[in-house]
């Protein structure tokens, strides 16, 4: 009985936890089918969704004698979500590795704070909580960010594999440029800026070639 009451508090504990984080904002969903979707939309953007995203769209028409107003709730998959926009700032569903063995969290509400979404640094809210800042490098899945407080990369040898075809890139990692490489003494902040300067070098590679 003690067992069943336990397990009963900590699914309402979760419940609550779930409906905390996700909220109702008025905002744009755009489908990558092309489909453009005003409405309020329910999710988390601090922070992990699930797979389907729910918008709710008020479509008023004129009628004879006046207006109908029709109300709809739709939910999408995360995966066919392009973006979404709230108060002018554009949101992706991204999962985000924070582990070996494929931990993640996934459908995390993410927004692109520096290069691009082929290889940039996205954040998770105010980017200061463990795991709120993750990176996306070239010919790696799109759907997926690396956090950089994952343990892969206590060291920047983590990185040379992912930027192997910018040669003057890899040159100067492969010196120990401090400005591109850390070691396991680097704080968070050093690692962030480290990888920033990556990012710039690898882009103007790419757009070199």
């Amino acid at each position: 009985m003690k067992l069943r009451l336990i397990c009963i508090t900590l699914t309402c504990f979760f419940i609550a936890i779930t409906s905390f984080a996700q909220q109702s904002y008025k905002g744009v969903m755009n489908i990558k089918l092309g489909q453009k979707l005003q409405g309020q939309i329910k999710v988390n953007l601090a922070g992990a969704n699930d797979e389907l995203i729910e918008i709710e769209t008020i479509e008023k028409t004129k009628i004879k004698g006046g207006k109908q107003t029709l109300i709809t709730t739709a939910k999408y998959n995360a995966a066919i979500i392009s973006n979404i926009v709230v108060d002018k700032q554009t949101y992706y569903f991204r999962d985000v590795k924070i582990g070996y063995d494929d931990t993640s969290l996934n459908n995390v509400c993410v927004k692109l704070i520096y290069g691009t979404l082929n290889c940039g640094i996205f954040q998770v809210g105010d980017g200061k909580e463990k795991n709120s800042v993750a990176i996306k490098f070239p010919k790696e899945e799109f759907s997926k960010l690396v956090s950089i407080d994952f343990d892969y990369y206590n060291t920047s040898q983590s990185v040379l594999l992912r930027i192997s075809d910018c040669k003057s890139l890899l040159e100067k990692m492969m010196a120990k440029d401090q400005t591109l490489t850390w070691t396991e003494n680097a704080t968070r902040q050093q690692r962030f800026q480290c990888f920033k300067n990556i990012i710039d070098a690898y882009n103007q590679c790419e757009n070199s070639n």
